[in-house]
């Protein structure tokens, strides 16, 4: 089985179903995974603070890097990415870019960001009137 993860453009939709960072990311709330979660979370340039913090107090940058934790944590094999590096600080997004360019799965994606599609993309299609071309 193919299992797909998807980043929505609005994050609400899915956070609002939960109250804490660990909730989200933690379903079963192992020791287990706790601890492999903060490590991610750590990784991502989550404080201490955030990790524990209430997800509606989060900015969307930091809610976008939680999406991202929780899908490399629910080992999806294909991510669907609406503009992953919006919202996202200059700090982060590096992290961000890195996390996505080792991530063994496929990617499909859309964005406008140059750096993230020089550094990450691998193939590059272009929607234009005539329909999809490829441009690498």
């Amino acid at each position: 089985d193919i299992k797909v993860g998807y980043m929505p453009q609005t994050y609400d939709d899915i956070l609002n179903n939960y109250k804490w960072v660990l909730d989200f990311v933690c379903p079963n709330g192992s020791k287990d995974e706790i601890t492999k979660a903060r490590m991610f979370l750590g990784n991502m340039k989550f404080t201490r603070d955030e990790m524990i913090s209430n997800i509606k107090d989060l900015s969307n940058g930091t809610k976008a890097k939680l999406f991202l934790v929780k899908l490399v944590l629910d080992k999806c094999d294909v991510l669907i990415l609406d503009e992953p590096t919006r919202n996202v600080s200059p700090l982060s997004n590096p992290v961000i870019r890195k996390v996505l360019k080792e991530y063994k799965g496929t990617i499909i994606s859309v964005s406008h960001d140059r750096k993230y599609i020089n550094e990450v993309v691998n193939a590059l299609y272009i929607l234009t009137p005539d329909g999809l071309v490829k441009e690498r």
